[in-house]
């Protein structure tokens, strides 16, 4: 195949792929919907879930790590401007 057409093959795999994206959200499978609830509630990651699910799982926990280490941070910063 010459450079030419997999060139326009691969920016064909490209815009293909934003098309996708730019449909917008897809729905979550029953294991990334039970990771999710799984994650907001405090419960332990299953290991019988898919790899996509365990994504969904860390990035919740990760992001509500941020949020409390972020609220936990304006607490101590009020606290420190009232004691001067």
């Amino acid at each position: 195949m010459s450079q030419n057409m997999m060139d326009h093959d691969s920016s064909q795999g490209i815009a293909e792929s934003n098309t996708n994206e730019a449909r917008g959200p897809r729905d979550l499978t029953y294991d990334q919907k039970k990771a999710a609830e799984a994650a907001f509630r405090g419960e332990p990651f299953n290991p019988a879930w898919s790899a996509a699910a365990a994504t969904v799982y860390e990035g919740i926990v990760s992001a509500m790590s941020r949020m409390q280490i972020a609220a936990l941070t304006e607490v101590e910063v009020a606290e420190e401007c009232l004691t001067r």
